[in-house]
Order: C-alpha cells, then sequence, then structure tokens
C-alpha cells in the first residue's frame, strides 16, 4: 500500500515566509514565491491561510506569543525594579535577538498588516508594567502619580531603541541591551534602599 504523502504543516510555511521576507522585503514577495519556498501546492497554502497578509500576520502574532509566554514565567519572580529591568531586558533579548530581520519587517514594513498585533502586544506590556508599578506605589516603594503614562513612556522609550538596533542597524545586540536598561533606569523612579 502506498504512502500517502505528509501534509506540510502551517510552520513550513511561516518558516519560508520569515526567510523570504528577511531577505527580499514584504512587498516583493509574490504569492506565487512563497508557495514555492515553502514547497506546497496553491490548495494546501490556502488551506492554512487566506493569503500573504495573513501569513504577516501570524509570523507577528507568534513573535509577540512567544514574549508574552516568557515574560509571563519571568517577570512575575523580579525581586525588585531593578531586577524586573534586567530579567525584562534579557528576555526581550533572548525573543528578538536572532529574529532581527523579522522585527525590522514588524517595524519598518509591516504597516497595516502588523498594527493589530503589536498594538495589542504594547498594550499588554504597558498594562503589565502600570500594573506593577500601581503595586510598588501602593507598598510605598516608589512614588508614582500616572503608572499608566509612566509604563506607555517606557515601551515607547524601549521601542525607539529596538528601531535602532533592527531597522537603522545603529546598535549591536550588546550595545541594545546596554540602551534599553539605561532607557527604563532612567525613567522609571528609583526604590529606596
Amino acid at each position: 500500500m502506498p504512502r500517502r504523502a505528509v501534509r506540510p504543516s502551517a510552520d513550513r510555511i511561516l518558516d519560508a515566509a520569515e526567510a523570504l521576507f528577511a531577505s527580499k522585503g514584504y512587498a516583493t514577495v509574490s504569492l506565487r514565491q512563497l508557495i514555492a519556498a515553502a514547497g506546497v501546492s496553491t490548495t494546501a497554502f490556502y488551506a492554512r491561510f487566506d493569503g500573504k497578509a495573513a501569513v504577516l500576520a501570524a509570523l507577528i502574532d507568534n513573535l509577540f506569543a512567544g514574549l508574552h509566554r516568557e515574560a509571563a514565567a519571568t517577570l512575575g519572580h523580579a525581586r525588585s525594579l531593578e531586577d524586573g529591568i534586567d530579567r525584562g531586558v534579557d528576555l526581550l533579548l533572548a525573543q528578538l535577538g536572532a529574529r532581527q530581520p523579522l522585527v525590522r519587517l514588524v517595524l519598518a514594513e509591516a504597516g497595516a498588516h502588523g498594527s493589530a498585533a503589536r498594538s495589542r502586544s504594547y498594550a499588554l506590556l504597558a498594562g503589565f508594567l502600570a500594573h506593577r508599578l500601581r503595586g510598588l506605589a501602593e507598598r510605598g516603594r516608589i512614588g508614582v502619580a500616572d503608572p499608566d503614562a509612566l509604563a506607555w513612556a517606557l515601551v515607547g522609550a524601549l521601542e525607539i531603541h529596538v528601531v535602532r538596533w533592527a531597522v537603522w542597524n545603529e546598535l549591536t545586540l550588546a550595545e541594545l541591551r546596554t540602551q534599553l536598561r539605561a532607557a527604563a533606569r532612567a525613567i522609571l523612579p528609583k526604590e529606596p534602599s
């Protein structure tokens, strides 16, 4: 009895898309090129995705989902605001460091295709930070008048350094680590010793 061919997975399509988008840019990759690079039939592709934009959205969702999973596990164990900064920066670099081309795509090229996942992720990060800052303020550990505004200021400052690394190539990964930590320490209030 002949063996049935294994159906290609969405992961195979996503892997091909990430490599193609990174090397050629999202706008220049045709659906035909993507399907060929993934080694799947048109039918197999459409069984998993509605089109190229859906593939990009899935890549972005996967990138941010990894950050969310790890953040929940890692940042909850921070012993102080300073420790949280270090853990958060290390986590961010561990998740994004090897995927600079995808991060560049998300920040520079994805436009409307990536804005929903990015917006949702930024809101989750700002909400998480504001919650932690509010808790520290309620326990008298720091003085913060508006934890939400402070959290969003931090998200914006961190993003610009990630843009400097991923899009503008102004920073190495080691320099990005230093800049992210410095920005967070400059913006966040100090805890009493």
